[in-house]
């Protein structure tokens, strides 16, 4: 704080005094004026100074929200660059080449009783829980095969330990193996399940293979020649075992994986060509040559993910295709289907087309091993 200090001479000159007041209130005067602008002044500063912090901030807000777009746009662009198609075909194409997609129950059987219950497999019914109730191989637990890609269920499936599934006849078994082994998992699929394992026909459950019909085959050969623009896959995952847990998970639940021979006959024989599916031989070409089903052509199924072999597959067409006794055409029906065709097996294979076994080539299924079944539930830890 600052003093004014006014010296007043004194006498008693009355216009002096008066003078004297005169110019103390016109200097306080001046020195309120000044004060006041003063004031004034940082007013102003403090409201240009507000004025241009909102004005920064704004822009960093706006500077913020740009690079959040740009990297969403970004995660976007890299997911729209990701081919599903080629990724989980040459993924799968991989896990095909050294897989074994079968065990006999013979085989299966005496590992169970070979007294080293460490080698053991877990082994998984694929059937239904009331069929499963009425029994199972020692030791199974349940998990019916449209819930095999359940992620509850993957969650307590070991991948450090090999599984054995079964169904009724080899085939849905053959479905949830295939799918586990695209998940990444060491499983393989009891052949022609519960039907080569028990002869009990209620623990079966189902009407076991007895014999073919007899439809007629041909040698022809027949080529590959089209060129299809491939299924267009859309799951969001970038990785090959995701991109198939997904792809299971969307078509499981209203999948028809096979059609029976009589069905098949029927419908190429129906005088419509129209409606007639691409027929796929997934066997041997030294098997195919000996005989096939009119109109088929041959890819053995450790290819049927090669990309250059599904370019000449019709991407808008139903598709059947067919092996020896049903597994191996499963298998290849599991691929066809989580790349995103339309496609169903033949059940039985060609066993279960034509009574001429060097056609067939291999043997048939002629009766159950009996071995003993058991009635106890278990359940996945």
């Amino acid at each position: 704080m600052h003093y004014l200090w006014v010296h007043i001479p004194k006498g008693d000159n009355e216009m002096s005094r008066r003078s004297l007041s005169f110019r103390l209130l016109l200097l306080i005067a001046v020195l309120s004026i000044v004060a006041l602008s003063g004031c004034g002044g940082t007013t102003t500063e403090t409201t240009v100074a507000t004025t241009q912090a909102t004005t920064t901030t704004e822009a960093m807000t706006t500077t913020t929200e740009a690079m959040t777009t740009t990297t969403e746009a970004m995660t976007t662009t890299t997911a729209a660059m990701v081919d599903e198609y080629q990724v989980l075909a040459d993924y799968l194409a991989g896990r095909l080449a050294d897989w074994a997609p079968t065990i006999s129950a013979d085989a299966l059987y005496e590992n169970l009783t070979d007294g080293d219950t460490s080698n053991d497999p877990l082994i998984i019914s694929v059937r239904a829980p009331d069929i499963y109730a009425v029994g199972h191989i020692q030791g199974a637990v349940n998990i019916p095969w449209r819930e095999i890609a359940n992620p509850d269920n993957l969650a307590k499936l070991p991948m450090d330990r090999q599984i054995v599934v079964y169904c009724y006849t080899g085939h849905t078994g053959q479905v949830a193996a295939t799918l586990l082994m695209s998940f990444g998992y060491d499983v393989t699929n009891l052949k022609f399940g519960m039907m080569g394992w028990s002869d009990d026909p209620d623990v079966v459950g189902t009407t076991p293979f007895t014999a073919a019909p007899g439809y007629p085959t041909e040698t022809e050969a027949h080529e590959l020649t089209g060129s299809y623009d491939p299924p267009v896959l859309d799951t969001g995952e970038s990785e090959g075992a995701a991109i198939a847990i997904a792809r299971a998970q969307q078509f499981l639940a209203d999948w028809s994986p096979t059609i029976s021979a009589e069905a098949l006959y029927e419908n190429l024989t129906d005088g419509d060509t129209s409606n007639d599916p691409f027929i796929i031989s997934v066997r041997a070409p030294d098997i195919y040559a000996v005989g096939h089903i009119q109109g088929a052509v041959d890819i053995p199924w450790k290819s049927i993910a090669d990309t250059s072999l599904l370019a000449g597959i019709p991407s808008d067409q139903p598709i059947v295709d067919y092996c020896y006794t049903g597994h191996t055409g499963q298998v290849g029906a599991v691929i066809l289907k989580l790349l995103g065709y339309d496609v169903q097996n033949m059940k039985f294979g060609m066993m279960g087309w034509s009574d001429d076994l060097d056609v067939v080539g291999t043997t048939p299924f002629s009766a159950a091993a009996g071995y003993p079944t058991e009635t106890e539930a278990h359940t996945l830890p």
